[in-house]
């Protein structure tokens, strides 16, 4: 094994294209592509894309013209649409920047969705993922990416290693860079569109209607993931008159594009199937399929995702976990539904218990190694089956088994 010294050494200092700052890091920007094309692969899997031509061409051309004007513009970038009505923009290593169809629907013109692809933009130039992945990351992984490239580890450890640090980013839709990085985010997002020739001034008209919404959906309860993972939006406000003052000048006042951008927008179809349920707080309700669960405070749960009725994220991304509903052609016994899971899921080897939860009888099922521990509740209703799992690293799976069993046994199935 290679020591984290030995790692810091091959790798060095390097200086940050954004801050100018001399940094300590052990990820080459090769392995920091192949760790965001996996994890591109793995939310384009879990989340869905919204597949519309004029749309990908649209992003695309509005946010290779901001990554041109970025402090990182070597960099090849690419930009996805998420297919929800959630309202969220993130980015993940490597120049791969998402943002949802839901977001896209609360914006008025291009120079707005500048502002925002910058602010993605930045994370990637600013290495803000790279620095989480650095603090989050188990050091088996580091190491082992660290050692990426060289002669001691072979292809299947590489791929093993890049799967893991991918993982992390699944969830940081729901949590992302901490508050610090995502300020920086919005001064340099406003820098580039203004570099980029649009009217910087667009930061405020975009948070002012964010501000509206954001006390709306508190009111309700139904809090979007852009709210937990930037800073509050009147902080947001403040500071954004600031940068705004200090940003270039466009020519002309600024690009706006505005009756081009509203004909897109007239395009993206409205409202979120009632298969998916609702979120409120700590508190998931699905009335068609008659199931309910909860999560611990300080736990995030989320029902945009295409192959669960609803996902949950812990104070830390790495623990998290998902409820998924199989149809099934017939009645079948729990035992039999596991035997469709596993193989469905490549699931070989597994202690298996049967268990009585205020959800019913099912099965129970404890697997993993020396990275990730998995706890899969297994349940079977008429036609129906279901799967609740819980993944959390080796390393605290005893400090959150307690909250996942909080989970399993909140789940609720009429």
């Amino acid at each position: 094994m290679v020591s984290s010294a030995l790692i810091i050494f091959m790798s060095g200092c390097a200086r940050n294209y954004v801050t100018r700052h001399h940094e300590v890091h052990v990820i080459s920007q090769k392995t920091e592509i192949e760790i965001g094309r996996k994890a591109k692969d793995d939310i384009v899997k879990e989340y869905g894309v919204y597949k519309d031509i004029l749309w990908e061409a649209y992003v695309d051309q509005v946010g290779q013209r901001l990554a041109k004007v970025s402090d990182r513009p070597n960099l090849q970038y690419d930009f996805t649409i998420i297919d929800s009505d959630e309202m969220n923009a993130f980015a993940v290593p490597g120049g791969f920047v998402f943002v949802t169809r839901g977001l896209l629907t609360q914006m008025v013109d291009e120079a707005e969705l500048a502002i925002v692809l910058g602010h993605e933009i930045t994370h990637i130039a600013a290495w803000h993922a790279i620095e989480t992945l650095q603090r989050s990351a188990a050091m088996s992984t580091l190491t082992a990416l660290g050692a990426i490239g060289g002669a001691v580890m072979g292809a299947g450890a590489a791929s093993l290693a890049i799967a893991q640090a991918a993982g992390i980013y699944e969830n940081l839709y729901l949590l992302g860079y901490g508050r610090d990085h995502e300020l920086q985010a919005d001064e340099h997002g406003i820098i580039y569109a203004a570099r980029a020739g649009y009217d910087p001034g667009a930061a405020l008209t975009f948070f002012k209607r964010l501000e509206t919404i954001e006390k709306e959906e508190m009111a309700g309860q139904h809090i979007s993931p852009y709210w937990i993972d930037h800073p509050p939006t009147e902080d947001r406000l403040k500071l954004a008159n600031q940068w705004i003052a200090e940003a270039p000048k466009p020519a002309n006042g600024g690009v706006y594009n505005r009756d081009k951008f509203l004909a897109m927008v007239a395009r993206i179809p409205k409202g979120e199937s009632v298969k998916k349920g609702v979120v409120q707080g700590t508190h998931y309700k699905n009335d068609l399929f008659k199931v309910a669960l909860d999560v611990p405070e300080g736990w995030t749960l989320d029902n945009s995702r295409i192959q669960s009725l609803v996902g949950f994220v812990g104070p830390i991304p790495e623990v998290r976990g998902t409820l998924q509903r199989f149809s099934l052609p017939e009645e079948v016994g729990v035992n039999e539904f596991a035997k469709q899971v596993a193989r469905q899921w490549g699931v070989q080897e597994a202690t298996q218990r049967e268990v009585d939860y205020p959800a019913g009888h099912g099965l129970m099922w404890q697997f993993g190694g020396d990275y990730m521990h998995y706890r899969i509740l297994l349940l079977v209703r008429g036609n129906a089956g279901y799967a609740l799992q819980c993944q959390i690293p080796a390393e605290q799976y005893l400090q959150y088994l307690v909250d996942c069993e909080r989970i399993m046994r909140s789940l609720q199935i009429q």
